[in-house]
C-alpha cells in the first residue's frame, strides 16, 4: 500500500487508537487484501481527503491501468464525507 501523505496517515491512525475503534485497521486490511488477490494483484494509494479523517484511495494494476477510485471515510460528528449511508454510524468505511 503506497501512502501518499504520511503525516495525515499517522494523524488519523492516532486519532482512531485515541477514540478506540477499530474499524479503520479493518478497512485498512480490506484495501491490502484487494492487493493481495493472486487473480489480480494491485497496488492501493491512499490520499488525502477533505473530510476528516479520511482519504481517498485508488487501484492500480501492472499494467497501468486503473481499477476502482473511491474512499476511505470518517463518519463522525459531524459527518463531512459527503456520502450517503443508511444508518448514521460512527467509523471508517470503504465506498466505491
Amino acid at each position: 500500500m503506497k501512502i501518499l501523505n504520511e503525516e495525515h496517515f499517522e494523524n488519523v491512525r492516532r486519532y482512531a487508537e485515541s477514540i478506540g475503534d477499530t474499524s479503520l485497521q479493518k478497512c485498512l486490511e480490506r484495501l491490502k487484501s484487494w492487493e493481495e488477490n493472486p487473480d489480480y494483484p494491485c497496488e492501493i494509494s491512499l490520499y488525502y481527503d477533505h473530510a476528516p479523517y479520511s482519504f481517498g484511495f485508488t487501484q492500480r494494476y501492472p499494467d497501468g491501468r486503473t481499477g476502482i477510485v473511491g474512499g476511505l471515510l470518517y463518519h463522525g460528528i459531524p459527518d463531512r464525507s459527503f456520502a450517503v449511508t443508511l444508518q448514521p454510524f460512527h467509523r471508517w468505511q470503504i465506498h466505491t
